[in-house]
């Protein structure tokens, strides 16, 4: 009986030893990657404030659209963009073209990167509307006045 105590106390305190060292290494391992991604954050920031003081920018009223009939009011056929391209999520912005020419490559702070492919009725002065897959999407999205970068083609 004692020595299955004792092999008990042993595996127990070995097991103890164990997940302690686990701890410690994980602690390190996610302390260094919260460093490297700080530093490539600031760098990331540097360049892109390097990169956007040579485009022009200003505050726009965004929003979002779908290919549904309730967003859009009407959609051309086969679904084709203004500058006759399919629309993508991740690349499609609606803009007056007065302001933003089509074609032109456009940054919206907290969005990403666009091209200006499309335009719309209701798309007048600095206002962009930036494409989603679902009426959900864009319907989450909502309304947001957010700082837009381009660069006219």
């Amino acid at each position: 009986m004692q020595i299955r105590l004792t092999c008990f106390s042993l595996s127990a305190g070995i097991m103890a030893i164990v997940l302690f060292l686990v701890g410690m290494h994980y602690f390190d391992t996610v302390s260094h990657l919260k460093e490297k991604n700080e530093q490539l954050s600031r760098k990331v920031n540097v360049l892109e404030s390097e990169f956007l003081t040579d485009l022009e920018k200003g505050e726009f009223e965004v929003t979002a659209y779908d290919v549904s009939l309730r967003s859009t009011g009407k959609w051309s056929r086969n679904h084709l963009t203004k500058s006759g391209t399919t629309p993508h999520r991740y690349r499609t912005v609606a803009v007056d073209p007065t302001i933003i020419p089509i074609g032109s490559l456009v940054y919206i702070e907290g969005v990403g990167w666009r091209i200006a492919e499309d335009t719309g009725s209701k798309i007048k002065g600095k206002m962009i509307d930036v494409f989603f897959d679902s009426e959900d999407e864009a319907i989450d999205f909502g309304r947001q006045t957010l700082k837009v970068y381009y660069y006219k083609v």
